[in-house]
């Protein structure tokens, strides 16, 4: 690499004498300060390396400097989201992407020659002569995911992420609100946008949700392997994968349990009783309505349909999807 930036300078030299440029001497230590830094650089990233060195330029000068090196070939300017503009050595015939790490803001470069050969083949297919490309993928980068715990409460999440609901830590009533939402205790989730005024917007099915920082702060949720199916009639279908109690109105279509315990006035816990719905007795959710109110299910044999608020009277344990 010290070869290729000794190359860079005498190129440099020769490149901005030709063109005249002004100030040559100080636009010269604006790129020797620049090839020092072998990562992705902002501007005051390359002011304190000239500091470090007893220079000392404004960062506007810096900032015309570095256009120039990247109108002629020395640097690449690289702007990720969120991010302030950031700045790499650019070495002729040289190409590589990037994976941008959403939490600890690290960038990592990375090349795939099969990547490569299937973005040209693609192109080639729609009959697109490819001039140049970029690539970044975002997400989070494994020591993150080591430092991050198991389950994380959802307004910590970052955008794009693919989550599973795992819990609910809140009251009976911040519970039926999330229940009433549509939004249950294994739902497959992705985070839309989050951070605006403490809202996130999450993507679950078809449907956008917008929660309040309180509820999110609620939802305990846990990183999705894709790796992993969900479908239940692979891994979930024999499985007790709900142990602990819920609500009625927090499980899904096609989900069933045992009922632990029916509470409620007494009017209405009279009429839960009445319509079968007994301690030890299993009950299996046969569909939700377009609006996610009733809840339409089978308890010993009998099609009842209760709203989403009575459904959450009734505890649940043992839930499992039923075998088809």
């Amino acid at each position: 690499m010290i070869d290729t930036h000794e190359q860079e300078k005498k190129q440099f030299k020769r490149l901005f004498q030709q063109q005249g440029v002004d100030q040559f001497n100080l636009k010269f230590q604006v790129l020797e300060a620049f090839l020092k830094l072998e990562h992705h650089v902002t501007i005051k990233d390359i002011q304190l390396a000239l500091k470090s060195d007893g220079i000392k330029l404004d960062e506007g000068f810096i900032f015309n400097s570095m256009e120039l090196l990247c109108r002629f070939g020395f640097a690449c300017k690289v702007e990720f989201d969120d991010k302030e503009t950031q700045y790499e050595h650019r070495h002729i015939g040289l190409h590589h992407d990037h994976m941008v790490c959403t939490k600890c803001g690290s960038i990592l470069e990375f090349k795939d020659e099969a990547i490569e050969k299937q973005q040209l083949k693609v192109a080639d297919a729609y009959g697109f002569h490819m001039l140049q490309h970029k690539m970044e993928i975002y997400g989070i980068c494994s020591k993150c995911m080591e430092d991050r715990n198991e389950l994380v409460q959802l307004h910590k999440a970052r955008q794009g992420e693919k989550l599973i609901v795992k819990e609910f830590e809140a009251g009976k009533n911040m519970q039926l609100r999330i229940s009433s939402m549509g939004l249950k205790i294994g739902d497959l989730i992705e985070v839309v946008s989050s951070g605006f005024g403490g809202q996130v917007v999450i993507a679950t099915g078809d449907n956008r949700l917008v929660l309040g920082k309180g509820m999110a702060e609620k939802i305990r949720v846990q990183s999705f392997d894709p790796k992993k199916s969900l479908d239940p009639d692979e891994d979930q279908e024999d499985k007790n994968i709900f142990e602990s109690p819920l609500m009625l109105s927090q499980l899904k279509t096609g989900q069933e349990g045992i009922i632990r315990k029916v509470s409620g006035e007494s009017v209405l816990r009279r009429r839960l009783l009445e319509m079968g719905i007994n301690r030890g007795a299993t009950i299996y959710v046969e569909k939700y309505a377009p609006l996610k109110d009733p809840i339409e299910l089978v308890v010993k044999g009998y099609h009842i349909s209760l709203r989403v608020e009575e459904a959450a009277n009734i505890l649940v344990e043992n839930v499992k999807f039923r075998k088809r």
